[in-house]
C-alpha cells in the first residue's frame, strides 16, 4: 500500500488546517516506525511493512508530479499507472467536512481540492482511496478558501483535530499492518 500524506512543506505551513494529511502520516510513522524518515528529491518517505508511506515536498498543488517521479524511480508504478483503489491511499484535509470528521472514500473527483487533483491528472486516473478529514467550513467565519486553509487550528479545533488525527492512525494502521 502507498499511503500519500497531503500539505505544504516549510514551517510556516506547520499545524496549518492545508496540513492535516502531513500531521496524520507523520503521527502513523511515529508509532509504527519511530518517526523514521528518509528523504529523495521531493519527497520524504517511510516504509513500514510492506507500506510506503509519502510527504511529497513541493507545493501541495503541484504534488502529483513530484508523487509520480518518486513512484516511477521506486518502480511502484508504471505510466499510465494501473492505480487501484487498494493500493494508493491519498490523505487530505476536507472543507466539505466538519471540523474533525473523517470519510473514507474511493474513486471521487478532486472536488474542489487543488493537491488530489495534481495528484489525480498525474496517476492518470481518480481510482484511489481518499481519508478526508474535515477541516471546518470557510464559509461559516467568511473567510476566503485559500486564507482558511492556512490558519492555524484554534485551541478548542486543535483537540478536536488531535483525535481525528488518533482516530485516522488507528484506521490506518489497520491496513498498514493487516
Amino acid at each position: 500500500m502507498i499511503i500519500v500524506g497531503l500539505g505544504n512543506p516549510g514551517q510556516e505551513y506547520e499545524q496549518t488546517r492545508h496540513n492535516l494529511g502531513f500531521m496524520v502520516v507523520d503521527a502513523l510513522v511515529k508509532k509504527l516506525n519511530g518517526r523514521t524518515w528518509k528523504k529523495e528529491p521531493g519527497v520524504l518517505w517511510s516504509k513500514i511493512v510492506d507500506s510506503i508511506i509519502i510527504k511529497p515536498q513541493e507545493l501541495m498543488n503541484v504534488s502529483g508530479k513530484t508523487l509520480q517521479s518518486f513512484l516511477l524511480k521506486k518502480k511502484l508504478a508504471y505510466v499510465p499507472l494501473p492505480v487501484s483503489s487498494l493500493n494508493v491511499l491519498v490523505v487530505h484535509d476536507d472543507l466539505d467536512f466538519p471540523l474533525g470528521e473523517i470519510h473514507e472514500q474511493v474513486n471521487r473527483s478532486a472536488g474542489g481540492h487543488n493537491g488530489v487533483l495534481s495528484i489525480i491528472e498525474a496517476l492518470g486516473t481518480q481510482n484511489f482511496s481518499r481519508l478526508r478529514i474535515g477541516i471546518g467550513n470557510n464559509r461559516d467565519v467568511n473567510i476566503p478558501a485559500e486564507d482558511y486553509v492556512l490558519q492555524k487550528f484554534s485551541g478548542d479545533e486543535k483537540k478536536v483535530i488531535d483525535q481525528a488525527i488518533d482516530q485516522s492512525v488507528e484506521l490506518l494502521s489497520k491496513k498498514v499492518l493487516a
